[in-house]
């Protein structure tokens, strides 16, 4: 996934890559669990599975389809958002 900023502000764009196969990791699960309260941990887990499916559907879409963008914004002020899958 690759999110990209522009700004009339800024004299460059901000963009920033995260891959989303690191949403099946289990070693990213396990951060948010040190992270949360204990009365959440037990959505975090029911989450994780229907992320973990939801990124394989996704990634099966993408190879027959073609990168899409997710998100295309763009603020009266003329800054622009654009998140790319």
């Amino acid at each position: 996934m690759k999110i990209l900023v522009t700004t009339p502000e800024l004299r460059f764009p901000i963009k920033l890559t995260f891959p989303i196969g690191v949403l099946r990791s289990r070693w990213i699960w396990r951060i948010a669990l040190k992270y949360t309260d204990d009365d959440q941990k037990q959505d975090i887990m029911m989450y994780s599975g229907m992320i973990a499916e939801s990124v394989d559907i996704l990634e099966e879409y993408v190879r027959m389809n073609g990168h899409f963008n997710l998100v295309e914004v763009e603020a009266k002020d003329g800054t622009r958002v654009v998140i790319r899958i």
